[in-house]
């Protein structure tokens, strides 16, 4: 039997990127799903019709949430599998639109979510080259950087909009119209993709602004349940998608729907959308409170160390990177786990690998100080309080390790 170490009142959290706690109007939204519309919403029966009407109203909630139209709307298990999905629906010989498989070619940029990153190099085992443009020592990707990186086979680009490590905005809507002008001449349409995942319900963002063709969402980064997403997909000429089925999904994605699931992910992103002024003012409040301490800590770094303790435009202040070399990453977890503060070694998706300095490194940061590098991250019921005893902890715990481990480093 597993017991939990601590109760979870005792513990503050602030590894909200990794995953948000539950809103309880979300799971309560869920069960109720769950009890009252048990039926297949692909069954012809009257039952079946209810769940398919309740589906249909949810798909229509969720997209009003993302700006978008209902029927540009696919739900998934979640951003991984949105991400995925797109990049190997380029493995289907309509999708490569007369390129031959060996001559096709993608472009990703080096901060990219593991998911895209690791899938692009699957891409790369099937014949479809991959271009990665590394991003400047802030975070950022230049558009032209983008641009250049075309090919006359290029098919796809794929970006981030929120960088899930160091909370990079990225000039998505730059990089779409660099492409497009760049790729005019060449008369092929080049998919244009965002990875969401970290924006939603946290800056605001409409894909018809960013000029982009599709984006992916999470819904346990929202407050919804693990195992539900979604996929916008412009209305177009859309992917030649692989997963065959039932149809579902207008044949985009097969297997019956998570409809509880599916309902509680259109609450919980109505819900932070209709309170994004709110929460972002208050992210605001706790990132600046958190920089301006950590410039009051010797030995601490910000990653990008160019960031500003003000510019909430070009940085999400949701997400704050830090680290304290040469003390590594884990201990600095494990130090503030111990404290009763739960933070993150950088994405949940990559903590355990050997690459997950791949994203400051890109940046210019050497391998041994990006070692160093934890995040925090912040939520709607993130306080002032929370992040000043976060401090307070910061202050007393690191500088004594600070000292022992420079000098046993000289």
């Amino acid at each position: 039997m597993i017991v939990s170490r601590m109760p979870a009142q005792d513990v503050t959290y602030l590894d909200w990127a990794a995953s948000a706690p539950p809103d309880p109007s979300a799971l309560d939204m869920a069960r109720e799903v769950s009890l009252r519309f048990f039926a297949n919403p692909s069954s012809p029966h009257g039952l079946g019709h209810a769940a398919q009407q309740r589906l249909q109203e949810a798909r229509l909630q969720f997209a009003r949430a993302v700006n978008a139209q209902a029927r540009e709307i696919v739900f998934t298990s979640g951003g991984t599998e949105s991400n995925t999905t797109l990049l190997l629906s380029l493995l289907d010989r309509h999708r490569l639109g007369g390129v031959e498989r060996q001559k096709a070619h993608i472009v990703i940029t080096a901060i990219e979510h593991a998911s895209i990153f690791d899938q692009a190099r699957s891409l790369e085992r099937h014949g479809i080259s991959c271009t990665t443009v590394h991003s400047r020592p802030d975070g950022h990707v230049d558009p032209n950087a983008v641009a250049d990186a075309l090919r006359e086979e290029t098919l796809l680009v794929s970006t981030m909009l929120v960088n899930n490590e160091t909370g990079a905005v990225l000039d998505v809507a730059g990089i779409a119209a660099a492409v497009r002008e760049r790729s005019a001449h060449q008369g092929r349409k080049i998919l244009l993709h965002a990875d969401a995942v970290q924006a939603l319900g946290k800056v605001p963002f409409s894909p018809a602004q960013l000029g982009i063709d599709a984006a992916s969402f999470s819904g346990h980064k929202l407050g919804a349940p693990r195992g539900i997403g979604a996929l916008y997909l412009r209305t177009g000429p859309a992917p030649g998608f692989l997963a065959q089925g039932g149809g579902q999904e207008s044949g985009r994605r097969p297997g019956t729907e998570n409809l509880a699931g599916i309902c509680a992910l259109a609450l919980a992103a109505e819900r932070r959308v209709s309170a994004l002024g709110e929460t972002f003012a208050g992210a605001c409040r706790c990132a600046t409170r958190l920089m301006r301490g950590l410039r009051q800590i010797k030995g601490a770094w910000l990653f990008p160390l160019a960031r500003s303790e003000e510019d909430f435009t070009t940085y999400s202040p949701f997400i704050v990177s830090m680290g304290f070399p040469p003390l590594p990453a884990e201990v600095v977890v494990r130090i503030a786990d111990e404290n009763g503060f739960c933070i993150a070694t950088g994405s949940a998706c990559s903590s355990k690998k050997k690459d997950r300095t791949r994203v400051l490194e890109s940046m210019g940061v050497e391998a041994e100080t990006a070692r160093s590098a934890v995040r925090v991250s912040i939520g709607p019921t993130t306080t002032l309080q929370q992040i000043d005893a976060f401090l307070d902890m910061l202050s007393r715990a690191l500088p004594p390790l600070l000292s022992i481990s420079r000098g046993a480093a000289g």
